[in-house]
């Protein structure tokens, strides 16, 4: 029950996140939740449309989607759903998110609905890296010793935390 919950909510996060018509989203929401077999949204997530499976096809569609990146995180992302939105409200966590997409540019560019998997720790990573690489360069060219000098220690902070990070990936035989 849990599995399919969980399947459930990232294809809405698909289709939620697709370039459609908001009739078309909504006629696509009312059907993973009403209609929609697992096997179906599971099609859904991995190939972007909605199929008529028979049971072998669902077999395959099974298959892959154990394999798959997208199966892959729904598996592992058990802890994770239950810390955003199996412990507090899946409203409260989605109007956070949106919330903070408004003013943290990282959190929008790597995934304002997305769980958070290692894929998005490590474009937020990235794009920290990125942002305070660029405030301390203009507090360098503004003059302004002092935020500069302040920004290089997050700077070096965010560095040494991607360092680990990207060891953690290495160690596993993992990529990024």
């Amino acid at each position: 029950m849990r599995d399919d919950l969980q399947n459930r909510l990232l294809a809405a996060m698909v289709v939620k996140e697709a370039e459609l018509s908001s009739a078309t989203k909504l006629q696509l929401l009312k059907f993973i939740q009403n209609e929609a077999t697992d096997s179906q949204v599971k099609s859904l997530i991995l190939d972007g449309e909605i199929t008529s499976l028979d049971e072998s096809a669902e077999q395959v569609v099974n298959d892959r989607f154990a394999v798959s990146e997208a199966g892959g995180r729904v598996a592992t992302l058990r802890k994770s759903y239950m810390s955003h939105a199996g412990v507090g409200s899946p409203v409260v966590w989605a109007a956070y998110r949106k919330i903070r997409s408004k003013f943290d540019i990282c959190t929008k560019r790597c995934g304002t609905y997305e769980m958070n998997t290692a894929r998005r720790q490590g474009c937020m990573l990235t794009c920290k890296i990125a942002k305070l690489s660029g405030e301390m360069s203009a507090a360098k060219k503004a003059g302004k010793a002092m935020e500069a000098a302040e920004k290089g220690k997050q700077l070096a902070k965010a560095q040494a935390s991607m360092k680990k990070f990207k060891a953690g990936f290495k160690k596993r035989g993992a990529e990024l």
